[in-house]
């Protein structure tokens, strides 16, 4: 038979052991490199001051202490079953219908209501988002009668126009011309534009923080008040927030009584002191459209009671 099955002499085995262990030398005649004597005898040092300190006989004790548990871990080898969380099964049927947003629905229809001669009006963030339409649609009547209400006392209809100009009293106040033709020749006339470029706006009132709407707002209090009402108050007023008081209320409806509601947003609220445009248009979409205090045929209401924007459907007698 080959030397393979015999056991090696004494001196390997003393050699194997020694460099296992790092207690000794390797022995003389070793054929080994410089540099592996080298590794041996530091690791042999290190091995030496190690059991000086008791580092070796610590680590045993804890691999003691520690061996019930670790023998209790699972396999890491072994496949583990896959642990599937539960979902509750979805029931078929009828979806009911989410709830939407009153302020959103009346934001978006009421930007929808301007008019093509106000520059300022359109979504700041630029969406473009077009009427949409809710659940249940139905008129303003069938709404309040679906609650159980008729239409209140002193009720009247809307063509959704707004057909007078800026208040005399703000007019006269401030200087503004006395009607949209010679307000437009006084600023400079010229063709109108819809979109704003970022030209257009003056670069001290963007300094301000605004949007480019609210900034180039502020520079059309004489060519086009409908603009700068919309977002501003007159110069030196402040602008009131959050709910609407009666007295305001009451001059909103004799407005619209008087010179017709629902586009031109900005020449509408230089008739109530402390409010804008943008304000006036979802007062009117968020209580008044569903109030049934004025009837607007470009308005249907949903199952939700916000008001849906469904476009023009020619005048009503």
């Amino acid at each position: 038979m080959g030397q393979e099955g015999k056991e090696p002499g004494p001196a390997k085995r003393t050699a194997r052991r020694l460099v296992r262990t790092h207690q000794e030398a390797l022995p003389a005649g070793e054929n080994v490199s410089e540099l592996d004597r080298e590794r041996a005898e530091r690791m042999a040092k290190n091995a030496a001051a190690l059991a000086e300190i008791g580092i070796a006989g610590a680590m045993g004790d804890l691999r003691r202490a520690l061996a019930p548990k670790l023998e209790s871990l699972p396999n890491a080898n072994e496949s583990q079953p896959e642990r599937r969380i539960a979902r509750p099964k979805r029931e078929r049927g009828e979806v009911a219908p989410q709830r939407r947003s009153t302020r959103v629905a009346g934001a978006v229809a009421a930007q929808l209501l301007v008019d093509g001669g106000d520059s300022a009006d359109a979504l700041e963030d630029g969406s473009g988002a077009k009427p949409g339409r809710g659940v249940g649609i139905m008129s303003q009547e069938e709404y309040l009668a679906s609650k159980g209400q008729s239409l209140p006392e002193g009720w009247f209809k809307s063509d959704g126009r707004f057909k007078g100009w800026v208040a005399p009293d703000v007019c006269q106040k401030l200087g503004l011309a006395t009607s949209a033709a010679e307000a437009w020749e006084q600023g400079g006339g010229g063709k109108f534009q819809r979109k704003i470029s970022k030209s257009d706006v003056p670069s001290n009132l963007k300094a301000k923080g605004w949007s480019d709407a609210r900034a180039f707002a502020a520079s059309q209090l004489r060519k086009n008040p409908n603009a700068y009402f919309y977002r501003h108050t007159a110069p030196g007023q402040p602008q009131a927030q959050g709910e609407w008081t009666e007295e305001e209320h009451e001059i909103f409806i004799a407005t619209a009584r008087k010179h017709g509601v629902g586009d031109k947003w900005g020449l509408f609220a230089s008739y109530i002191p402390n409010r804008v445009g943008y304000q006036c248009s979802a007062y009117y979409t968020q209580v008044i459209i569903p109030s049934g205090r004025i009837l607007d045929s470009r308005f249907r209401m949903d199952a939700w009671g916000d008001a849906v924007f469904m476009g023009n459907r020619g005048k009503e007698d």
